[in-house]
């Protein structure tokens, strides 16, 4: 049993969440007008960009919202039937999915009341600070993950939105040094970032879908830190044809970078998300083409899309000029 604070808390969100839930479905029977799935949520703020924008919340359809909504309740409703930490660490990850970023970081941190050494709580708590920006305190967080994590068996994470497999491929291990790792790499610590994707890469990956993504990362910061001769190895840890079902951009990433595929093949493309779109950019400005790589990390730092890794670390290069 919770906590009597802890209770509360999930008690008074809980009715809230069920009040907001009614509201907004009598607010789209009664008031609609568009397309049935056009985004109709207000405009929230939930984060300031590194460039000093607001960022708002991310707009869903209502079909998308009402799905995710029920997935809430039912997190809801599964923790309220049987309390557990995973139950917990659940409905701050459902909150997260509906762009309720501070809410979940208030969960998260009311949760630590009653699982103070869980090192579950504190890496997904550590994701949503690095989404709103805040790096510094991700950082400690993450820290203390990890350390709380260090003798725990690294095990396949559960996803909530997985693959079009619909198989998990990342450990919790894995998540608490990656997100660790982005958060220095923000910061413009690239040697620590290097480090920690590098044993993202080599100990902690399971498949090829978390390798290469690890490896575009390490492979990047290795090359800014002036390491080059551990950026090239690090290229060498999946062979040409990986088992990727996934992450498609960061296998043609590591691809570019092996002069397997060239960039322009990939600057053809009109469907490059953000993570490709910053691998091209920073790929550019090795190149020298510095004038045509800003551009893009411009352009990138103002897609919609600002949760992604790719538009937060084209808000770090362009918030520091000396890294262009």
């Amino acid at each position: 049993m919770p906590p009597a604070p802890l209770r509360y808390v999930q008690a008074a969100w809980t009715l809230c969440a069920r009040f907001a839930g009614a509201l907004c479905l009598l607010l789209t029977l009664g008031c609609a007008t568009g397309p049935v799935d056009a985004p109709t949520s207000p405009v929230i703020v939930e984060a300031t960009s590194l460039l000093g924008a607001p960022l708002e919340r991310p707009a869903l359809s209502p079909t998308t919202t009402r799905r995710l909504e029920l997935d809430l309740e039912s997190a809801r409703l599964a923790l309220e039937d049987a309390p557990s930490e995973q139950r917990t660490v659940w409905v701050g990850r459902r909150l997260g999915y509906l762009g309720r970023y501070d809410e979940a970081i208030r969960w998260y941190l009311a949760a630590l009341v009653q699982y103070p050494d869980s090192y579950r709580l504190r890496r997904h708590l550590g994701h949503r600070l690095i989404t709103v920006r805040r790096l510094d305190d991700a950082i400690q967080v993450l820290t203390e993950a990890r350390r709380l994590a260090a003798a725990a068996t690294n095990r396949i994470e559960p996803d909530g939105a997985p693959g079009p497999e619909g198989e998990p491929r990342s450990t919790t291990h894995g998540n608490i040094d990656y997100h660790l790792a982005l958060a220095y790499y923000a910061r413009g610590d690239f040697n620590a970032a290097a480090d920690l994707w590098v044993e993202c890469a080599r100990r902690w990956a399971g498949n090829d879908d978390s390798r290469v993504a690890a490896m575009h990362w390490a492979h990047v910061s290795l090359l800014r830190a002036g390491r080059e001769e551990e950026a090239r190895s690090i290229l060498a840890l999946v062979d040409r044809y990986p088992d990727v079902i996934e992450n498609f951009a960061y296998l043609e990433l590591i691809q570019l970078y092996r002069g397997e595929i060239t960039a322009g093949a990939l600057l053809a493309r009109e469907d490059r998300n953000a993570a490709l779109e910053y691998g091209l950019s920073r790929y550019l400005i090795r190149l020298g083409a510095a004038i045509d790589g800003e551009e893009r990390l411009i352009q990138l730092s103002q897609r919609p899309e600002w949760p992604a890794f790719g538009v937060l670390a084209a808000e770090a290069d362009l918030a520091d000029p000396t890294s262009l």
